[in-house]
């Protein structure tokens, strides 16, 4: 039976893996209209304003347009979008508010073999890290980095850059100040990671080993390694630097990890395959995102309280609910529903979704200014 159950195991996070890694036939893009150019382009669209109401803050939120090799920005509450080709696919995406610059992973497409990539002018070498001024919407920097680059994140100050490669099992820890790059060996199939609250760590789920490894950022080497469950995909952080999270996208779960002695501590149930989940700068809640699968997509986020770390309450949103953000204010959860083509916007006073928006071809990551 054990074996049985090893067996299952190990043909459904292979699976997992695949859908993550975007493979498939081409198909016709998405369902968004705006007509895209070389570089960036404007989306038109004329905001309504009321005369006497008092004008929201408006977000800049960036979405990783996986299978048309685009990135969406999308200015919210106006909903102007504007296009940025890239020249090959992009998984994850982080904006770092202080340098203003949005860093994206970068793959080959992977119908390239047969000769169908959609063609924005690619380059030799498209396993990278690339880095767009947010007001230039130009290109500013690029680094090579390790076999299928999954997530970026950077720290507080911009100058560090830490990249998951799952295709070799490591880390790849840029220093921009330094130009030096070190390479770090973590779990298998390192994919999703998030960096401390004190900036020292980071912290990756590794899909196939079903834990997270604990990277010093000083150090440069893996200094934990914690058991957490059954496809471990995707990492978060509460804001007071409390709580390392998991997403067990085979467990239906929502690991939840100790910082200070990095011990997990309580497994809670969620929706259908969870992949991203990210905590609100209030510290009210860690919010999920279930995707479920191609074949059977998922469409709901389970709202977690993180006061009592018990489920308050489960949405439902779009086809494959897969990444999500919120607003440093914690008004607005972003989550890309990648099935369908568009992102949610959920109210977090509400606890509603209150608008959805058509974007690029199956939206992975997503992050906001």
């Amino acid at each position: 039976m054990k074996t049985s159950m090893r067996w299952f195991t190990t043909i459904a996070v292979l699976a997992l893996i695949l859908l993550l890694a975007a493979c498939g036939e081409e198909t016709e893009t998405g369902s968004i209209q705006e007509e895209k150019v070389e570089g960036a382009t404007e989306v038109e669209t004329e905001p309504t304003i009321e005369v006497g109401v008092e004008v929201e803050e408006s977000y800049v939120v960036v979405v990783a347009n996986e299978k048309d090799e685009t990135l969406s920005l999308i200015y919210y509450p106006e909903q102007r979008q504007e296009i940025i080709e890239l020249d090959g696919q992009a998984h994850n995406v982080e904006i770092n508010v202080e340098t203003e610059l949005v860093w994206v992973t970068i793959n080959p497409p992977h119908d390239d073999k047969d000769g169908h990539g959609h063609g924005h002018g690619h380059d030799d070498n498209l396993e990278k890290v690339v880095a767009y001024d947010l007001n230039t919407l130009q290109k500013v920097e690029e680094y090579e980095v390790g076999n299928h680059p999954a997530h970026v994140s950077t720290t507080q100050d911009g100058n560090i850059v830490v990249v998951s490669n799952s295709g070799d099992n490591t880390v790849t820890i840029i220093n921009r100040e330094s130009a030096e790059l070190a390479t770090v060996p973590v779990g298998e199939y390192p994919h999703g990671l998030r960096i401390s609250v004190d900036q020292k760590f980071v912290f990756i789920a590794n899909m196939k080993s079903a834990d997270m490894s604990i990277v010093d950022l000083e150090t440069k080497e893996e200094v934990n390694r914690v058991v957490v469950g059954n496809g471990a995909v995707q990492t978060g952080i509460s804001h007071d630097g409390q709580y390392a999270f998991v997403g067990l996208h085979l467990d239906n779960q929502l690991a939840v990890v100790d910082v200070a002695t990095q011990e997990l501590m309580k497994l809670i149930d969620t929706g259908v395959g969870p992949v991203q989940m990210y905590a609100s700068y209030d510290n009210r809640y860690v919010i999920v995102a279930n995707q479920g699968s191609e074949d059977a997509p998922s469409d709901t986020i389970t709202i977690v309280s993180l006061e009592t770390l018990e489920v308050v309450k489960e949405i439902q949103l779009g086809k494959g609910a897969h990444g999500i953000v919120i607003s440093k204010d914690s008004r607005y959860a972003f989550v890309t529903n990648m099935f369908e083509d568009t992102v949610s916007v959920v109210d977090l006073e509400t606890l509603e979704e209150t608008t959805r928006i058509e974007v690029g071809y199956y939206p992975n990551g997503i992050s906001i200014n």
